[in-house]
């Protein structure tokens, strides 16, 4: 839009699209093509799965720790500030 049409008190035209309606036709549908029966099979190496999970389960205890850590911080910001707040009241 132009500078000329924002100041004239108009306000700009908002098209809604169409997605995931019903009725709605996709690009791949528009091309004839039908993916409803495509199903994906991802096989791993048994030494491959397990180094995954394992990577996975050290990702996880991290974030386990980590939490628990924020967690204490927290705690001990509310408890500072509570006292604060209680010093200043007396």
């Amino acid at each position: 839009m132009s500078k000329e049409q924002l100041t004239n008190d108009q306000e700009p035209v908002i098209k809604e699209r169409k997605r995931g309606q019903e009725g709605s036709t996709s690009f791949l549908s528009s091309l004839g093509i039908d993916l409803s029966n495509v199903h994906v099979r991802v096989s791993l190496n048994p030494e491959d799965k397990e180094l995954i999970q394992s990577t996975l389960k050290e990702i996880s205890d991290k974030v386990d720790y980590r939490w628990k850590v924020t967690q204490g911080i927290m705690i001990v910001a509310l408890l500072l500030s509570a006292g604060v707040q209680v010093v200043n009241w007396l």
